[in-house]
């Protein structure tokens, strides 16, 4: 599923014994340990690496068969080398600290400890001699954003990327950067799982470094990294970079640095699925018909399918769980319909796609009623995003 090359990660053997003696801001420390969890598969028994070499700064870092992160933080040290800890228990540990200095000392060969303030501790080291590198190849296509404007982007299509669909290049996001006809860069997404499908595109503070045509799939879990780290830093400058022969995806900023591996393979067609002429649409208040889907959920079966009748300027919405409850919602619309209509829809679903919408409108629009329905919020500026919906079967 994903491609093996020596680019990425690679391990040099290492023979450290030198004790090392170092003093860590507790909240830099915190933060760092924070970051490069995301890359460990079980947080149990993952492992975080700690590289001492030049003085000045600590390397921090955890490695997984497709993730890779590390963090680079200031602090005063004594001794060089590389150990490794249980990056869980260093983790949990470490936050629970009070803001006070950090002290920790290596006692080779079994373990380091711990001091903040009157507090302390000893975790086993890990008996691994290697040194873990991530090495990133040169990209294809390279842009800088920042990162307002890149959790915007990724929150509009995240929770629509798959995890368990059984074609294994589906479980991702396809993602490329164009040049518009305007001459204006762009940043595309598109995810999709079995009923649903979201299309992103960015047109705003996008620098293009280089481009190239590249079209990569990315993991749902470095898109979720890509939002942690983007939402806590909105006006810091990332460097994006991939490229779709060596199959990585890069963020770069500062001193944070990390590493996916992508999937390998064909992105399902997804073109045909989008409508190409809009014979009816409506809009609404996106408060009101959130409520109305809450509301409608609670008598819903466990398919939780609804019924929704468009008929003049009303939409009727009801559900129910055949012999034991029902219950049903009407809303106003803005355009009264030429022809009444009857469409079915899973309710969770129409909640998943509201609950990213922005703005206080929404705006359902069909090519017909067999085919899916087309969402869209009102957009933010620089941000164009449309939902897909496929009908359900009671």
């Amino acid at each position: 599923m994903f491609k093996k090359s020596k680019c990425f990660f690679s391990s040099d053997v290492q023979n450290t014994h030198c004790d090392i003696f170092a003093e860590f801001e507790r909240d830099k420390l915190a933060s760092a340990l924070l970051s490069v969890s995301a890359a460990q598969i079980d947080p149990d028994i993952g492992w975080v690496q700690l590289s001492f070499i030049d003085g000045k700064q600590v390397v921090i870092s955890s490695i997984s068969h497709n993730l890779a992160i590390k963090c680079e933080i200031a602090a005063s040290y004594s001794g060089q080398g590389i150990i490794k800890v249980s990056g869980k228990q260093l983790s949990d540990y470490v936050k629970q600290l009070p803001s006070n200095k950090v002290i920790l000392k290596t006692e080779f060969p079994t373990r380091i400890s711990l001091k903040c303030g009157r507090s302390s501790a000893k975790i086993q080291l890990i008996h691994d001699q290697s040194q873990s590198r991530i090495d990133i190849p040169a990209p294809g296509t390279m842009i800088t954003i920042k990162g307002n404007h890149i959790e915007s982007w990724v929150s509009s299509f995240k929770d629509f990327v798959s995890v368990d669909d059984n074609r294994f290049y589906a479980n991702g996001a396809l993602i490329w950067a164009e040049q518009a006809a305007n001459n204006k860069p762009t940043l595309n997404a598109v995810a999709s799982d079995a009923l649903r499908l979201a299309k992103s595109t960015l047109s705003e503070g996008i620098k293009i470094e280089s481009l190239d045509t590249s079209r990569i799939l990315i993991p749902r879990k470095a898109l979720e990294e890509l939002k942690r780290v983007s939402s806590a830093a909105p006006e810091k400058e990332f460097c994006l970079k991939w490229h779709e022969k060596e199959l990585f995806f890069s963020v770069e900023a500062d001193e944070y640095t990390m590493l996916a591996k992508c999937i390998a393979g064909q992105y399902p067609p997804y073109e045909s699925a989008i409508p190409q002429k809009i014979n009816t649409e409506v809009q609404l208040d996106l408060k009101a018909i959130q409520d109305s889907v809450k509301r409608s959920l609670l008598f819903a079966d466990k398919n939780k399918v609804m019924k929704l009748l468009f008929e003049n300027s009303l939409l009727t919405m009801a559900s129910c769980t055949p012999g034991q409850k029902e219950g049903e919602e009407v809303i106003e619309l803005n355009i009264s319909v030429q022809s009444p209509f009857e469409v079915n829809y899973n309710g969770s679903l129409i909640m998943g796609i509201l609950g990213v919408l922005t703005g206080s409108r929404v705006q359902f629009a069909w090519e017909n009623t067999t085919r899916p329905v087309k969402i869209t919020g009102e957009n933010e500026i620089g941000l164009d995003v449309f939902y897909l919906l496929v009908p359900a079967r009671f």
